[in-house]
């Protein structure tokens, strides 16, 4: 009998603690991933867990249909365009509902909101939605339109331009910028009255083997048969983010390349988003997945920079969030494709609030809440001293970092960077190394060679002192010889 019991305790104990097991995997439903100094793939703790995911029937007020965007304002309240019901839905950052905005008052009559596709909701509540459909932007607070943003008339706008609004940020000093549907020219920009005054940040041409085919063919050919070809036109924005720093992000989708997908423009509309300076930033994955041959490469469909200036590009090709910081720096990767809390079928949109980020997913008609890890806190700590220039002060948290991940690059740079900063230069060379920062790695071996230099400099001044008197008394004690022996 008593063995019996023993068995069953014994069995009591392996379905506890297989269940726990399953609970830990249970965490994340994705892979959480970082590179190392070769580029290549190497397994990372989570940053970001997953701890809710909600869709309009779960708020009691019907499915969502095909939802095309959202925006977090500074009080926590999250707007979502419900574009296939023609509504706004407005939540809590706990995704609880608070309203539902369906119609407008305008002139005093009630008008639908038709079409919502994009959002942005300035600091005195006024909401900012595009409807391409109806060509225009309305304005709206308190429920009431107080005013439209329809196509420009203006020289530079040509006659046959088809004005169809997709997106929608504004800049601190009250700049309204419009994404508009087949637009090549750069984003459209706007006074604070939706007074146009210029086109903005246009992409360039890609210089691809079929551009520049088409040039050299097109060099042949007679001027008719030229305008016959069809043009050769940038690649559109896909979204715009203006953040608190006075730049606007941009993404771009459906390039060749993974280079400058996410630009960060200035007032002049000039990318200044480069790593070291003047090297073009692949946002994505560095290493390409393929699908029946073909090549699948990162491509993001919307931008979120937070308060502390981290950026957030959502992929909507593999359904991943890239978070690197302002010099270009991968900080996490999370999210991906499938069925499973925390990953998506089409996302779509993110926002990000006080640390937690929000996905949305246009074919799931539901957003997702994702939660900052203990790692993510550390990683981002001290990302934001070792950017400001206080590698001494960043130095016990990246050893902490490095506890929880040692494939973490940045790591050993920021240990690597304090070790030099404080004189240390040999014992930061493998910190450096490890974390393939070339250049500081060869300051670093410079100020040993010149330490060595300067150690052993008045020795070798001694020497040379001591040969060139040595040298001298040779010569004199070698003329008084040849003296004597005249005499």
């Amino acid at each position: 009998m008593n063995r019996f019991k023993r068995v069953i305790c014994l069995l009591m104990i392996l379905i506890t603690v297989l269940s726990t097991k399953q609970v830990a995997y249970a965490e994340a439903n994705y892979n959480s991933y970082t590179y190392n100094e070769w580029r290549q793939s190497v397994a990372a703790p989570e940053s970001y867990i997953a701890t809710a995911s909600k869709t309009g029937n779960m708020l009691g007020q019907g499915v969502l249909n095909q939802p095309q965007d959202m925006y977090m304002d500074a009080d926590g309240k999250l707007y979502i365009a419900d574009t296939g019901n023609n509504r706004l839905v407005i939540v809590d950052k706990d995704l609880n509902l608070i309203k539902i905005i369906a119609s407008v008052i305008n002139n005093e009559k009630k008008e639908e909101i038709t079409d919502p596709e994009g959002l942005y909701v300035s600091s005195d509540g006024t909401i900012y939605v595009t409807q391409p459909s109806l060509s225009r932007v309305i304005l709206v607070k308190d429920d009431k339109l107080i005013s439209v943003i329809e196509k420009p008339v203006n020289n530079l706008i040509p006659k046959d331009f088809e004005f169809r609004p997709t997106k929608v940020s504004v800049d601190i000093y009250g700049r309204i910028y419009l994404l508009s549907k087949g637009c090549y020219t750069g984003l459209l920009q706007f006074d604070s009255n939706g007074n146009f005054m210029d086109y903005y940040g246009a992409n360039k041409v890609e210089v691809t083997s079929t551009v520049l085919f088409q040039y050299m063919w097109k060099s042949l050919l007679s001027d008719e048969q030229r305008n016959s070809m069809t043009s050769i036109l940038p690649i559109e924005y896909s979204n715009i983010d203006c953040s608190a720093d006075g730049f606007a992000y941009t993404t771009t989708v459906g390039t060749s390349t993974p280079l400058s997908q996410v630009k960060k423009l200035n007032p002049l509309g000039n990318n200044t988003y480069y790593k070291h300076g003047n090297n073009e930033i692949n946002f994505g994955d560095y290493e390409r997945s393929y699908n029946l041959a073909a090549v699948v490469d990162s491509s993001f469909i919307d931008i979120k920079v937070d308060s502390d200036g981290f950026i957030f590009g959502l992929d909507n090709t593999r359904g991943r969030v890239f978070e690197r910081d302002q010099e270009g720096n991968l900080i996490s990767v999370f999210g991906g494709l499938g069925n499973q809390l925390g990953t998506f079928s089409t996302p779509i949109a993110i926002e990000v609030y006080k640390g937690y980020i929000y996905v949305l997913d246009s074919l799931k008609n539901s957003v997702t809440l994702f939660q900052p890890t203990e790692y993510e806190s550390l990683l981002r700590k001290a990302t934001i001293l070792y950017n400001d220039g206080l590698y001494q002060e960043s130095a016990d948290t990246w050893k902490q970092v490095l506890k929880r991940n040692n494939n973490n690059v940045m790591a050993y740079e920021g240990l690597g960077k304090a070790l030099s900063q404080n004189g240390e230069y040999t014992e930061s060379l493998k910190y450096l190394k490890d974390g393939g920062e070339r250049y500081s790695y060869s300051r670093a071996f410079s100020k040993i060679r010149l330490q060595v230099i300067r150690n052993y400099s008045p020795y070798i001044m001694l020497g040379v002192i001591i040969l060139i008197l040595s040298s001298n008394i040779l010569k004199i004690f070698k003329k008084k010889l040849r003296t004597r022996r005249k005499i």
